[in-house]
């Protein structure tokens, strides 16, 4: 169970901050919309890339924690 926890943590953190770094430096235009902003850290705000990493994290933690089974959050 362990090794399942320590697996969630890991994976949660390295594709939140995966993900954010894509989000704030990609800038990718699919018509109407766009993906990304096409900036860096320091132009984005230091306060926003914390609340994104942390938002993706908790994100992905929590559909971890229902695919792995390791019972962080109670049913």
């Amino acid at each position: 169970m362990q090794i399942k926890r320590l697996i969630l943590i890991g994976v949660s953190l390295l594709v939140a901050a995966v993900t954010t770094w894509v989000i704030v430096y990609a800038y990718i235009p699919l018509g109407p919309i766009t993906i990304g902003f096409g900036t860096n850290f320091e132009h984005f705000a230091w306060s926003n890339v914390v609340l994104l990493f942390i938002s993706v994290a908790g994100i992905m933690g929590i559909w971890l924690d229902y695919f792995l089974d390791t019972k962080f959050l109670k049913s």
